[in-house]
């Protein structure tokens, strides 16, 4: 399964609506936007599954607001949650080397390129 981030594709798509606003939703206002807007054919214990799985990954959160109701909000914005996956990710899969992580994602063991030396370089430079 493809994954954004370490997240599922329905769980990228709905927090690409949470991140492109700061408000709190119901359910209802999710389930109608998916609906309606996007054509989705959710059921309400699908949606409820996905919202779920992203407060376990502590991006989303929830606050009840009446009895037995929810309201749902980003727990971060979007560059904030790709880089603590980043982080994350650099820690798990290599010791928290960033130049391992560099030398994999640029060379995979080969010899990076004049270019691309270049580019990093550069980029390294601004930081």
């Amino acid at each position: 399964m493809i994954e954004y981030y370490g997240l599922s594709p329905i769980e990228y798509e709905l927090m690409e609506f949470f991140w492109k606003s700061d408000h709190s939703f119901t359910f209802g206002e999710i389930m109608f936007h998916f609906s309606e807007r996007e054509g989705k054919n959710w059921k309400k214990q699908t949606l409820h599954t996905h919202l779920t799985h992203l407060i376990q990954k502590h991006v989303l959160t929830a606050e009840i607001f009446e009895k037995n109701s929810k309201k749902y909000k980003r727990s971060s914005t979007k560059e904030e949650y790709i880089q603590r996956w980043t982080i994350d990710l650099l820690n798990k899969t290599f010791d928290g080397s960033v130049s391992a992580f560099v030398r994999a994602a640029t060379c995979g063991g080969n010899k990076l390129s004049r270019k691309d030396y270049v580019e990093l370089k550069s980029l390294f430079d601004e930081i």
